[in-house]
């Protein structure tokens, strides 16, 4: 099971932990740790900031930094390459704000010379550990594909420039009620 497979819910019901798994294998669900039911039943406040990016030649994106209990936990973005190709990314966090996963999906429009041109679908997943790349995956239109290290490069670069523009952290304005 992958990461990317895997959801874990952890609620308090009557003082006991109850775990629910979403990854479709079937499986009973791993036993649920006390701390962690705790914390997943706690209030969590949510925020979403919205901004825009571009390089003024090659794309333009909007963006939506989402903060969960004022840190940085995804910034999920939206943008339009000059070619009018389309892509749509997300950038995970853990809590030292560090990248933990990068996703892209993208719409690209390929045709040979004697052929209608075709929209085709890329699904890039890049886990990490800190630098370090812990698996890469890409899928075109469903079939399994090699990721390319600039691929890889140009994810990390283009993170780090929205990374730069999001604050880490939020605090909701205060209102005199």
């Amino acid at each position: 099971m992958t990461r990317s497979k895997f959801l874990l819910v952890a609620t308090l019901v009557g003082g006991a932990a109850v775990a629910v798994t979403a990854c479709g294998d079937g499986k009973p669900a791993p036993a649920a740790d006390s701390a962690a039911a705790t914390a997943a039943a706690s209030s969590t406040d949510t925020v979403k900031v919205q901004g825009v990016w571009s390089d003024s030649v090659t794309a333009e994106s909007g963006y939506l930094a989402e903060y969960v209990n004022g840190k940085l936990v995804v910034i999920e973005e939206q943008m339009l390459l000059a070619d009018s190709t389309t892509s749509t990314r997300a950038y995970f966090y853990n809590a030292n704000y560090e990248p933990t996963r990068l996703f892209e999906h993208r719409a690209l429009t390929a045709a040979s010379s004697n052929s209608t041109p075709k929209t085709l679908h890329s699904l890039l997943n890049i886990y990490l550990t800190g630098d370090n790349v812990d698996s890469t995956s890409k899928k075109v239109d469903f079939v399994a594909k090699t990721v390319q290290p600039y691929e890889v490069a140009n994810m990390r670069k283009h993170e780090r420039e929205l990374f730069a523009r999001v604050s880490m952290t939020y605090t909701a304005p205060r209102t005199n009620r």
